[in-house]
């Protein structure tokens, strides 16, 4: 039992760096997209309440200690010959980007003309039945296409304001 096991930790290990390494690639993705749209547009700004700002500052810091720290922790257990400490530090690296790279996406810049959802950019004029719900969503067609967008740190009176122009 102990070769299968020692197969079986060696196999979840390579996982969690692929998982690490995806997320790792969409997160910056989203931030290299976001900075070459924005300066392509210069009208276009974060849409955030006063809430979102506190939640995505916060969120943005702890993923930049625990991301480059589980990093550098990993590194060091492996220096030493440490192999749980590493698979702790790879484990935390790893939930932190899920997590972020899932937050990150949802990120809304609305601009003069046009709104960015993640890496989604949408003409205002093209948009077909746009709706607010009660419990924090905004649906809309675009492109004979249905999308939902959380707005629970979107400052929602402000998209309405620039979509109904």
């Amino acid at each position: 039992m102990g070769k299968f096991g020692e197969l079986v930790t060696i196999l979840l290990t390579v996982i969690l760096v692929v998982v690490l390494l995806w997320f790792t690639y969409t997160i910056a993705n989203i931030i290299v997209t976001v900075i070459k749209t924005k300066k392509q547009d210069k009208t276009l700004k974060f849409c955030f309440n006063t809430l979102g700002k506190v939640f995505y500052g916060i969120l943005t810091l702890v993923f930049i200690i625990i991301y480059f720290g589980g990093l550098y922790y990993m590194i060091v257990s492996l220096l030493k010959g440490d192999d749980l400490t590493a698979r702790t530090a790879l484990n935390s690296a790893a939930f932190i980007s899920v997590v972020y790279g899932y937050l990150i996406s949802s990120v809304v810049l609305v601009g003069k003309k046009s709104i960015m959802v993640g890496r989604l950019i949408i003409d205002y004029r093209k948009l077909k039945k746009v709706s607010f719900t009660y419990n924090h969503k905004m649906t809309f067609v675009y492109g004979q296409r249905d999308y939902s967008i959380s707005t629970r740190f979107v400052e929602v009176t402000e998209m309405r304001k620039r979509i109904s122009k």
